[in-house]
């Protein structure tokens, strides 16, 4: 159920923003195409503004204000292609409303602050799935999270290696578990996803894990910095 929720919200965004429109003068159905148009940018800000971070002060504000002009320009970009095709271009222009960059401010705070909020709710009540199943060598498998180390990805081959010594072979790609896999498990490189809970050593440059060390690689460092709590390499 938890993994529809996404879902659900914001098709009832989409719902919501339309009889907003119909109160603007829009039919109905013009006015839903328009909703649905809204959350292309909705998305971009519920998915990338909590990545940005202000630990460099002058770089965090430069990405925040790139950010904001491009959900900015993907919205009118949305807005004026659903305009045309709803309404065609000899029947007026879009209300003053829908260009005033407050009132898409407004929109997208409405939706996207509760939605995190209830998203942080329902991860303290219940944090982790009790079970993650896949196809290893024509076998369903089913495992505890907990128990897995690392997922590691070899060439066309994605193995998951569990706390117990096995190893199982899938084919779905490493950036399909990095979305499957709950949020103690952290990519730190092209090949490797981590279970931080199993963690046996943490350092700036490595991880210990299940007797390997893997490198956390330079594009993987900073979220790793982050997340984990380094000590400097002895």
């Amino acid at each position: 159920m938890k993994q529809f929720l996404p879902v659900v919200w914001w098709l009832s965004a989409a719902l919501v923003i339309a009889f907003v429109l119909v109160g603007l003068g829009y039919l109905f159905a013009d006015a839903l195409l328009l909703g649905v148009l809204f959350l292309p940018g909705m998305l971009t800000a519920r998915y990338f503004v909590p990545q940005l971070s202000f630990e460099r002060r002058r770089e965090g504000i430069l990405n925040a204000v790139y950010l904001a002009l491009a959900i900015l320009g993907i919205e009118y970009l949305s807005l004026m292609l659903g305009h045309a095709v709803a309404l065609g271009t000899g029947e007026g222009g879009m209300p003053g409303l829908l260009l005033n960059p407050p009132f898409i401010r407004l929109l997208l705070t409405a939706f996207i602050a509760p939605e995190m909020a209830l998203e942080n709710h329902l991860e303290r009540r219940c944090p982790y799935a009790p079970s993650i199943s896949f196809v290893s060598d024509r076998r369903k498998i089913t495992l505890d999270p907990a128990e897995i180390l690392y997922v590691e990805s070899n060439d066309s081959e994605v193995w998951i290696h569990t706390a117990e010594g096995g190893a199982y072979r899938t084919k779905t790609r490493i950036s399909q578990w990095e979305t499957q896999l709950d949020s103690r498990f952290l990519r730190i490189h092209r090949s490797f996803i981590v279970n931080t809970a199993r963690l046996d050593r943490c350092c700036p440059g490595h991880v210990e894990i299940g007797g390997m060390t893997i490198e956390i690689s330079r594009k993987y460092r900073e979220a790793a910095r982050q997340r984990l709590k380094t000590a400097a390499d002895a």
